[in-house]
C-alpha cells in the first residue's frame, strides 16, 4: 500500500516577500490605500507568517458608512486556511472619526481569545481613515484577559479536555506504577 502526500510549499520569492514591523507600514500597504476613503466600512484580514511576513490580505467583509457586522468564525476560518500564525484586522471608519466603537473593541476581544485556542497571535486591530490611523493593541483598547459567557464556554471546553488528558496521563502512570510495584514485589518474594 502506498500512500500520496502533497506537500504544499510557499513561494519564496524575496523581491515580492512583504514584511510589517510596526502599524505604520500596515498603513501604507496598498491594499489599506483602497479602503481608507471607502464610503463604507470595509473589513481586511491579513496574516503572517511567525517572521512577519504576508501570507495574505483578505477583504473579510463591507458594512455601512458607521459599522461593520463580521463574525469572529470567518476571521479565524481564514487564518487556518492561510495558515497564518499571526492576524492584523484593519478597517476604515468613513467619517474619519478613528476613536474605536464598542463593536471595535468586541469584535478584537473575542477574535484574540478564538484566535488563541488554535496558538494564532492576534497582534492588532488598526482603524484607518483619509490620512491617519489608529492603532487598538498601541492604545492598548484590546483587552487582552477579555471574558464574557462566550469566552467563558470556550475556557471551560479547554479546560475539560485538559483535564481528560491529564486523567489519561494519570491512569497510564498508575499503570506503570502497578507494574513497578508487582515487580519489586515479586523480587522481595524471591529473595525471602
Amino acid at each position: 500500500m502506498s500512500l500520496s502526500i502533497e506537500i504544499q510549499k510557499k513561494d519564496n520569492n524575496i523581491e515580492e516577500q512583504r514584511k510589517i514591523s510596526k502599524s505604520s507600514e500596515v498603513f501604507q500597504l496598498k491594499e489599506v490605500q483602497e479602503i481608507k476613503d471607502a464610503i463604507q466600512e470595509h473589513l481586511l484580514f491579513i496574516g503572517l507568517d511567525n517572521k512577519n511576513n504576508i501570507r495574505n490580505i483578505s477583504l473579510i467583509g463591507i458594512g455601512t458608512s458607521n459599522e461593520i457586522k463580521v463574525d469572529s468564525k470567518y476571521i479565524v476560518r481564514t487564518a487556518l486556511v492561510t495558515a497564518s500564525e499571526r492576524v492584523i484586522l484593519v478597517h476604515n471608519h468613513p467619517s474619519n472619526e478613528l476613536e474605536p466603537s464598542n463593536h471595535d473593541r468586541h469584535i478584537s476581544n473575542i477574535t484574540n481569545k478564538l484566535l488563541k485556542v488554535y496558538n494564532i497571535q492576534f497582534l492588532d486591530h488598526i482603524i484607518v481613515g483619509k490620512n491617519n490611523y489608529l492603532s487598538m493593541g498601541e492604545i492598548k483598547a484590546i483587552n487582552r484577559d477579555y471574558e464574557d459567557d462566550k469566552t467563558k464556554l470556550i475556557d471551560n471546553a479547554i479546560l475539560i479536555e485538559e483535564n481528560l488528558k491529564l486523567k489519561e496521563k494519570i491512569k497510564k502512570l498508575n499503570n506503570k506504577l502497578q507494574k513497578y510495584e508487582k515487580v519489586v514485589q515479586e523480587e522481595e518474594e524471591e529473595f525471602e
